[in-house]
């Protein structure tokens, strides 16, 4: 059996040639190796090797502040930019980013994360190619009083490929999925260091954080949204909430439902000590 080198070497020979004129991998393996055992044992060294980058990939540390620098600086109408912070959203170890107080004195953060929505169609009748469920589009128009009758089309991947939304909130809008918003438990006295906040008790909201971008695929403020479809504990799979009660914040802040509220203009603006207002309705963009 040819060695692990001879394995490696033979992959970096291959890689290296121009894609337009790359030999096919299974005749060029063939060639090399006319024994089958010896074919078999490459493609169980290339999947150690994969799971190996991947597990690599997956435990590599990144800071708050480099996430947050990521959030807000990148194109988010590029495939291969989605697809890298979805890589650092999803990984094993990441870490939470802090939101700041509501007028209720509630604490926040964000546990990132970024497939926490789904759309009220998830099989679209388009002829438009999609992309993943990450990214996704709102109807502001349509604020549902009672959401398992009249929210039709709340979320749509409609429109996500081209971005076609206007960049004003009179249609609605594309964006991103980036975590679950997470309530503090506790006296919010105790609350003076980021290890404070690590070793706190933090209950889930039913909301979710989320990056909207424009035409250019630039940021355009964060926004948190109600999963109408919430896991059932006991079946243990999504679906439609049935209920009233729903769209409150632990706080008490409102004493109205909310499907969607602005907390920030910029991912950045975001920090403990930092005390945001709920924009929601028509005032999007008065924060």
């Amino acid at each position: 059996m040819p060695p692990d080198e001879e394995f490696l070497a033979f992959w970096n020979e291959w890689l290296v040639q121009p894609r337009k004129t790359r030999p096919d991998l299974k005749e060029t393996l063939h060639k090399r190796w006319p024994v089958k055992a010896d074919r078999i044992a490459y493609y169980r060294w290339s999947g150690r090797r994969a799971d190996e980058r991947l597990h690599a990939r997956q435990m590599t540390n990144i800071s708050p502040e480099e996430l947050t620098e990521m959030l807000a600086t990148m194109n988010y109408n590029n495939e291969i930019a989605r697809g890298k912070l979805v890589n650092v959203l999803e990984r094993s170890v990441v870490p939470w980013l802090p939101v700041g107080s509501d007028r209720a004195a509630g604490i926040y953060r964000i546990v990132p994360g970024a497939y926490g929505l789904l759309p009220d169609q998830q099989e679209p009748k388009t002829n438009r190619e999609l992309v993943s469920m990450y990214v996704l589009g709102i109807n502001t128009n349509v604020q549902p009083a009672i959401p398992f009758r009249s929210r039709k089309a709340n979320f749509s991947e409609e429109s996500t490929k081209s971005n076609e939304s206007d960049d004003s909130d009179s249609a609605g809008f594309v964006f991103h999925q980036i975590g679950n918003l997470q309530f503090r438990g506790g006296n919010p006295d105790d609350l003076r260091t980021y290890e404070d906040a690590a070793n706190g008790t933090w209950f889930p909201t039913r909301f979710h954080a989320v990056m909207r971008f424009g035409r250019n695929g630039a940021a355009n403020g964060v926004f948190v949204i109600y999963d109408f479809y919430p896991e059932d504990e006991y079946l243990q799979e999504r679906r439609k909430l049935d209920d009233r009660d729903w769209g409150y914040l632990p706080s008490g802040i409102s004493d109205q439902p909310i499907s969607i509220a602005k907390i920030a203009n910029k991912i950045t603006d975001l920090r403990f000590g930092r005390t945001f207002d709920l924009i929601f309705g028509q005032l999007l963009d008065k924060l």
